[in-house]
């Protein structure tokens, strides 16, 4: 009989243990020199930027964590935190398509009134909400932008205050999904003039720490060309085989699997591009597939097929069929068909018979579908590396541009 575990991968998940969070030092190493500055009265407002599933947001959490005086990853990645550890109020908010700067604002009020005494042993602030949310409500225009800032700020700064005189080092404000809000939701112009606004007023011991897909601030840019003064930017990229080798043996390791494969690391990352969920994904199901305790080439091979026709099948179906038709099948062909992940456009092109300004456009488009990503220029990837085994399998779809 097959012995039951607890799976030590989490795909479906962000990576909120702190002892599974691998690589990613010089990323951390940022966040947590913003950590040190805010507590140190010398506001540093960050965004982590990256392809869809690159860890974002499993980083913007590990940084929440430290903010609030877990110290594991900093000392498991031996990073010097410049105090013996840190006592931020901090608030999380994920952003929806439908919402504007209006809309942000109240939200992020709301959470620090109904939270705020969790943090401070009872101390409770009043923000007057009732008043602001009918600006928020009736008064969603760029003319009445500044309003919202002078109202907004003037709030934080009294929740700042009364931070620091609880004892705390400040306050942060964790924005995940960025990318979400639609360019002319006044987000940019808000964050832009509200950090501004901050810094005027002497909030010092406050700041903003965002997440949102590449391209997340140059979209901020189309709305508020400076907003690179305000956020830094930290990009998240994919793993290389060395780490994602590192996440499968610690994974395995936890349930005490023994691994009698060669180059497991190069053939995952093959097969994953790097990213974390289809690494987890990949562990996950080897395991699930084995009846040995030992993980060898056929479990993953057999983990590989369960996905692409099982565990994974209806999503890569519906990712192929939103790529559209016509021409778009024949991109997402070509790109399935050449020998490696990642794919030089001049391939594609070799493969459609076309030049490559011909299809530029339909290259765009998949990239705004998140069907493909571009992890460098001149090359594409499936935003799934699992597609690429599906459409081996099913081949691609028939249908009308």
């Amino acid at each position: 009989m097959k012995q039951r575990f607890i799976d030590p991968f989490t795909p479906n998940r962000p990576i909120d243990d702190p002892e599974r969070f691998f690589g990613r030092a010089d990323p951390v190493e940022e966040l947590v020199d913003a950590l040190f500055q805010i507590k140190n009265s010398n506001p540093k407002h960050s965004i982590v930027t990256g392809d869809r599933g690159v860890g974002k947001s499993s980083l913007l959490g590990q940084a929440q964590l430290t903010a609030t005086g877990d110290n594991r990853l900093t000392n498991r990645l031996n990073i010097d935190r410049g105090c013996d550890q840190f006592d931020f109020i901090c608030i999380w908010h994920d952003c929806d398509s439908t919402q504007s700067a209006f809309d942000l604002a109240n939200a992020i009020l709301r959470k620090f009134e109904s939270s705020f005494s969790k943090f401070t042993k009872g101390l409770t602030v009043e923000l007057d909400l009732a008043g602001f949310a009918k600006l928020g409500a009736n008064q969603q225009s760029a003319a009445n932008l500044s309003e919202l800032i002078e109202e907004f700020c003037g709030r934080l700064d009294r929740v700042c205050s009364s931070a620091l005189k609880a004892g705390k080092d400040g306050v942060l404000i964790f924005v995940d999904e960025i990318d979400r809000l639609s360019v002319d939701s006044m987000v940019a112009s808000f964050m832009k003039l509200a950090t501004e606004r901050l810094a005027r007023d002497k909030v010092q011991n406050l700041s903003f720490m965002a997440a949102g897909i590449t391209g997340a601030v140059q979209k901020l840019e189309d709305e508020h060309g400076s907003i690179l003064r305000t956020f830094r930017d930290v990009p998240l990229t994919t793993f290389e085989s060395d780490e994602v080798e590192d996440i499968l043996l610690d994974g395995f390791q936890k349930v005490e699997r023994k691994v009698a494969m060669s180059n497991l690391g190069e053939k995952a990352w093959e097969v994953t591009v790097g990213l974390p969920e289809p690494i987890h994904l990949l562990g996950s199901e080897m395991l699930s597939v084995d009846e040995d305790a030992e993980l060898n080439e056929d479990d993953f091979s057999a983990a590989i097929e369960k996905i692409v026709t099982d565990v994974r099948r209806n999503k890569l179906a519906s990712l192929l069929r939103s790529a559209g038709g016509g021409k778009y099948q024949r991109i997402v062909e070509a790109i399935a068909a050449y020998d490696k992940k990642i794919v030089p456009l001049q391939e594609i092109a070799k493969h459609l018979g076309h030049e490559q300004n011909t299809f530029a456009t339909n290259m765009a488009t998949l990239l705004d579908r998140g069907i493909l990503l571009k992890p460098q220029i001149g090359y594409y990837t499936f935003s799934d590396p699992m597609l690429k085994e599906y459409i081996k399998i099913n081949g691609v779809l028939n249908m009308e541009e």
